[in-house]
């Protein structure tokens, strides 16, 4: 019974180490290539590759003779590979800077959690394979193994997602679970440790230790820690002229949110600057920002005497800019998703602005049909709704744009469009949406796009922003990996 007991053990600890590196592989990718669909879809695909193949790999190991002293060595080398893992991140900077962005992704992948996929998915077979003594057990052995498995996979997924990635960091995490596959080698009754495999152990040990303590740092930054979106850093960087002040910024996953002049106090955004110059053709009242981020938008809404709300996700980031960006007392907060904020809402607001893309990433499941719909039952008469996004407006890399108008149009509403800048690529869209007809000439203002009858609507049931918006982000994100991180 005792030696059924130490296999499942072993089991459990495996399930739970293979959600953690796919949980953990995802977070550590989100700074160079970000956590949009195609990311998640690329670490997903890769996670089930490295299982399948080291299910096929352990199903013809456990053929031979001394299975356990395999299996030790399956062990030690999953806990190499989780070890590796913390260390790898500079692979990244390489592949997203010669590759295009697709290819880099998938390569970053492969070369971060595939091995250790790989070595994890070959213990299941192997220990089924111990465990039966006759062929009848087989059935029940590979039922209990899978099963006690996928358990700790549900459960490392509920403990990194909700605890250990924002409080302990993703390096930590993976450090830990790299640990736990060495202490169930323990329970492994073959003798003696390989050598070689100790060695490997050993020097990808002080690897990650190193990383921890000499990690190189940006000598700009002055606060990071994890959050539920990823890294978040405070970097205070230096004047952009000579008579000019530092730059204060709040980046999540490396990806720039908030620039912030340290002596005026003020966003220096050129996003921020359309929305102020178009401010005064806009109803007073109340203002409901879904999207906080440092609070420089809703600072800057105050001061133009409205009443707002501001609606973000993470509470670390309400707290960062109550702390680093001067966050206005009269700004009321709530740590809420912008949708599940929107069902419940009972306020009429004069103003609601949508400052949610985060990156590249479109939050398609917020700006649907149906959701614009119930945001129309919470708008005054003469509202105006306000939508900030990428500056893509035509070809291919404009289709998630077309899109985005297409539903608020669907939804009842009348549009009108203005840009932070003529480049495409270098440029925010300021959407502006009405109930009434709005006669104000905006500053800077576009023409809205004429719309074909069959054009794509991103609904609850098909939302096909993301997707629209696929060659947009990749270019986006090529250039930002270029001429941002890479150029550092």
């Amino acid at each position: 019974m005792l030696l059924r007991h130490r296999f499942l053990l072993i089991s459990f600890v495996e399930g739970a180490s293979v959600m953690a590196a796919e949980i953990s592989g995802a977070r550590l990718l989100a700074p160079f290539f970000g956590s949009s669909l195609p990311v998640w879809s690329a670490v997903m695909a890769v996670t089930l590759a490295g299982l399948a193949s080291g299910y096929f790999l352990g199903g013809r190991l456990s053929r031979r003779p001394n299975r356990e002293k395999i299996l030790l060595v399956v062990l030690l080398a999953a806990a190499c590979a989780l070890l590796s893992m913390t260390f790898l991140g500079r692979v990244f900077y390489l592949a997203g800077a010669y590759l295009p962005l697709l290819p880099a992704v998938v390569l970053s992948v492969v070369v971060l959690i595939f091995p250790a996929t790989l070595f994890m998915g070959a213990t299941s077979p192997l220990i089924i394979a111990i465990l039966t003594q006759e062929h009848r057990e087989s059935g029940a052995n590979s039922g209990k193994i899978y099963a006690i498995s996928t358990l700790g996979g549900i459960l490392a997924t509920f403990l990194c997602g909700f605890y250990l990635l924002p409080v302990v960091g993703v390096k930590a995490t993976l450090s830990g679970f790299a640990g736990a596959m060495f202490l169930v080698s323990v329970l492994v009754k073959a003798r003696p440790y390989p050598r070689t495999l100790l060695a490997v152990l050993f020097l990808t040990g002080a690897l990650a230790v190193y990383g921890f303590v000499r990690a190189p740092k940006n000598p700009f930054l002055v606060y990071e820690e994890e959050g539920i979106l990823g890294k978040l850093e405070i970097r205070e960087e230096p004047p952009r002229s000579q008579d000019g002040a530092p730059v204060r910024k709040l980046l999540i996953n490396t990806i720039v949110q908030t620039e912030m002049d340290v002596a005026s106090r003020k966003s220096v955004s050129a996003y921020v600057n359309l929305l102020e110059r178009n401010l005064d053709g806009f109803p007073a009242g109340k203002a409901l920002v879904l999207g906080l981020g440092g609070g420089l938008v809703a600072n800057m809404l105050a001061e133009h005497q409205y009443q707002v709300k501001g609606v973000e996700f993470d509470q670390r980031v309400i707290d960062m800019a109550k702390h680093f960006f001067y966050l206005n007392p009269s700004v009321e907060t709530v740590c809420d998703d912008a949708r599940h904020f929107l069902n419940a809402d009972t306020c009429k607001w004069s103003l609601v602005l949508f400052d949610i893309f985060k990156a590249e990433e479109q939050p398609a499941h917020v700006i649907t049909r149906q959701s614009l719909r119930q945001l129309k039952t919470l708008l005054d008469t003469d509202a105006v709704v306000l939508i900030n996004t990428h500056g893509y407006l035509t070809g291919e890399k404009g289709r998630g744009t077309l899109c985005l108008i297409a539903t608020l149009a669907d939804a009842g509403f009348h549009l009108r469009l203005c840009a932070s800048a003529d480049n495409e690529a270098y440029r925010n869209l300021l959407v502006v949406a009405s109930l009434r007809p709005f006669s104000r000439q905006l500053y800077h203002e576009l023409p809205v796009p004429i719309l074909t009858p069959d054009g794509p609507i991103n609904d609850d049931d098909r939302p096909v922003m993301e997707q629209l918006n696929a060659a947009a982000n990749q270019e986006w994100r090529s250039n930002y990996i270029r001429h941002y991180i890479f150029a550092r």
